[in-house]
């Protein structure tokens, strides 16, 4: 059997704020393979940002642990997670945060530029030019953030995830700027890369995104609930 690309197991994590206690995640466990998409479905606070910001390193769990790529993140110290968020995570936010002084090829190049010239697995890095073609705007390189339509703007966020050819790509809420159209694009493009052996995990409230993942796992309250699918 393959490695999976994530392993979070029994994840806690709580937050202090003076007395209060926030218990935003009460022993999740989620498994996810190459080539799934895996949609993390709730209301607002049940979770879904936690989870993602766990995984991908940006948080760590107060207790249980995340492997990536068999690749224990958990509990490592910053340079460590960020040296494997970097080789192995992309992380596509709702909002692209593209720099606006740059053109769109100039954000995917600077987001290369933080990643190793060699990969340690073998794989081969994709041109940013290539990147654009692969997401539908390689006729939209030279212009700016601001210049670009929402589904434009989506799709060269996604461009920028992508930069460092992750084994993971994360998402939080991505098509909730983008009208129906463009959500649709998206998420084909998205399949694609599951496809290629990609695993996908997306946090979102559309049922659109929802019905187009392999599963859905339903968070509330900090606690998975068994609705998903």
């Amino acid at each position: 059997m393959s490695t999976p690309a994530i392993s979070a197991q029994s994840l806690y994590r709580f937050f202090h704020a003076g007395p209060e206690e926030t218990l935003a995640l009460r022993g999740v466990t989620l498994i996810v393979n190459p080539g799934e998409i895996v949609a993390i479905a709730g209301p607002s606070g049940s979770g879904k940002s936690t989870l993602l910001s766990c995984i991908s390193g940006m948080d760590d769990p107060t207790g249980g642990a995340v492997n990536i790529c068999g690749i224990l993140m958990s509990r490592q110290p910053e340079p460590v997670r960020a040296a494997l968020r970097r080789d192995r995570i992309g992380i596509l936010k709702q909002s692209s945060e593209l720099f606006s002084h740059l053109t769109v090829i100039q954000n995917v190049q600077l987001a290369r530029a933080i990643t190793p010239s060699s990969r340690t697995d073998g794989t081969r890095q994709t041109s940013p030019s290539a990147l654009l073609e692969l997401v539908g705007i390689a006729h939209r390189g030279q212009a700016l953030p601001d210049q670009l339509s929402g589904g434009e703007t989506a799709r060269a966020g996604l461009a920028v995830a992508l930069a460092n050819d992750p084994a993971v790509l994360l998402a939080d809420e991505p098509t909730g700027e983008v009208d129906r159209a463009s959500e649709r694009v998206l998420l084909d493009l998205l399949r694609a890369l599951a496809n290629q052996g990609m695993a996908v995990v997306l946090a979102s409230h559309s049922p659109v995104v929802l019905a187009a993942a392999d599963r859905v796992i339903q968070l509330a309250d900090g606690i998975e609930v068994p609705n998903g699918r």
